[in-house]
């Protein structure tokens, strides 16, 4: 996963947020923005933070998900995320960063991991996967408020983390599926 963390980095370098970010009134005629809205970030610190936790979360996950299906989850989730946030919260005008794709590779992980388990191991990944859901309806302000966070200097949108766990969850249960139908995984 170095190679999405190095193009956070090179746009954040090079200065291109506000070209890229996710701007609703530009998505029309600039619907790259639904992707590339996820890879640029608010500050220097908010992109070393997404990308700490990319490689983290890709690690942990490196025996349970697959290279290819990270990429798929990196790749599809900032979509899906995009237009959950376009048709859900028509307020939003601009959104920047990973962590609404990060939450779904955390959930597409778990979901895998508790899929490939059985017995006893199984309470680990029921574990990590009530951890994330407790985390991500914790945070969400069930309103239309986008909270102010100090350390970044803007706005957070949980609502993102959210979209990005329902996708991650989805994306799970697809790979789980598709590996039990192909025999690489015991049924449970």
């Amino acid at each position: 996963m170095i190679v999405p963390v190095l193009v956070v980095l090179l746009l954040q370098f090079l200065g291109w947020a506000e070209e890229l970010e996710y701007l609703r009134p530009l998505l029309a005629s600039e619907p790259w923005r639904l992707l590339t809205g996820h890879f640029v970030h608010i500050s220097w610190l908010h992109a070393v933070l997404n990308c700490v936790a990319l490689l983290l979360i890709a690690r942990l996950f490196t025996g349970r998900l697959r290279q290819s299906e990270q990429w798929i989850v990196l790749g599809a989730a900032p979509l899906v995320i995009s237009l959950a946030l376009w048709i859900a919260l028509p307020e939003l005008v601009w959104y920047r960063g990973l962590s609404g794709a990060l939450h779904a590779l955390y959930f597409a992980g778990c979901v895998v991991w508790l899929a490939s388990s059985s017995g006893r191991a199984r309470w680990l990944p029921w574990a990590a996967l009530a951890g994330g859901a407790l985390k991500v309806l914790i945070e969400q302000p069930w309103d239309s408020v986008f909270p102010f966070r100090e350390w970044l200097g803007a706005a957070v949108v949980p609502q993102a983390h959210l979209f990005g766990a329902l996708a991650g969850i989805a994306a799970g249960l697809c790979f789980a599926a598709t590996r039990r139908k192909l025999g690489h995984m015991p049924p449970q």
